[in-house]
């Protein structure tokens, strides 16, 4: 069975009152998008990985090291 992951990371995170939005805060030397792609890395039925973003968020986006 192939599966797709969608990782929806299109927020603001006004909440968390930084001018970073929240899925790209940095912990532990990864940002929290980072962690969440890593989480599913040891699924080998996952063919397709969507991230549905912001696009006021790309410079954001360009920084991250996809594999």
């Amino acid at each position: 069975m192939s599966l797709f992951l969608i990782l929806l990371a299109g927020g603001d995170g006004k909440r968390l009152k930084s001018h970073t939005p929240k899925q790209f805060q940095v912990v532990n030397n990864a940002t929290l998008l980072e962690h969440s792609l890593n989480a599913f890395k040891g699924f080998r039925e996952i063919k397709k990985t969507i991230i549905v973003y912001n696009n006021k968020h790309k410079k954001y986006i360009k920084n991250i090291n996809f594999k």
